[in-house]
């Protein structure tokens, strides 16, 4: 004899404003996160972090209550703790020998478990992740010694081939550790380069300026990143 299964589907109506007001929250904490990252130029930034922080806030309510009250709850918000990594793998590259990206992924992620918080009416846990994590992206981008690691600078150089030791004096005057380009064109009387170079020097736009000024065979002098 096969008993009959019965499934209490929680009355979510009668806490419409309650679920509301989470859906809010979370938009404005994802709001918080993304403007930080806005400012700093990322690859994701307000539209995304809201978007995200929203939709994990109303994924995990409707895990919460709209479900039956006999089944597991907690399987559509494992899924999104899966399935936000699509995104963070959507951000990250590989561009020039470097990584970009995986600090915004994982701002991402942590939004994502922020929702889900917010979404689960766990208020003060939520906002008090979004402060922390604010703070942490702007601390940690401040140029702290102690957080100071090895600079990679890349450099997109000019140049007038006026003699033939031109590239051993490019490669003293930026401390060159590997060059990605160098292109013959011409250059007025002479023959000049084009190069692209990676140097652990980190160079000032005065310091730039002064360089190019003290050497004329450089004719343009470009730094197109720094990590």
């Amino acid at each position: 004899m096969i008993s009959a299964v019965t499934f209490e589907v929680i009355d979510w109506n009668s806490r419409l404003l309650d679920l509301v007001v989470r859906l809010l929250v979370s938009v404005l904490c994802g709001f918080a996160i993304g403007y930080e990252r806005k400012t700093r130029s990322k690859e994701a930034g307000i539209r995304t972090h809201a978007i995200v922080c929203l939709a994990a806030a109303l994924m995990m309510e409707i895990s919460l209550y709209g479900v039956g009250k006999y089944t597991d709850t907690g399987r559509i918000a494992a899924q999104i703790v899966s399935g936000i990594g699509f995104l963070g793998a959507g951000i990250i590259f590989y561009r020039r020998e470097m990584l970009h990206g995986l600090t915004t992924a994982a701002g991402i992620w942590a939004t994502a478990g922020i929702g889900m918080a917010i979404g689960a009416g766990m208020y003060s846990i939520g906002i008090i992740s979004t402060v922390l994590l604010v703070l942490l992206q702007v601390i940690l981008h401040r140029p702290l010694k102690i957080m100071k690691g090895r600079v990679l600078t890349t450099l997109r150089i000019t140049v007038s081939m006026e003699s033939a030791d031109t590239v051993d004096r490019i490669q003293y005057l930026f401390d060159a550790k590997k060059f990605l380009k160098f292109k013959t064109v011409n250059c007025g009387e002479n023959i000049g380069a084009e190069i692209e170079l990676v140097t652990e020097k980190s160079f000032t736009a005065k310091e730039l300026y002064d360089i190019s000024k003290n050497n004329s065979f450089i004719k343009s002098l470009e730094k197109t990143d720094e990590i």
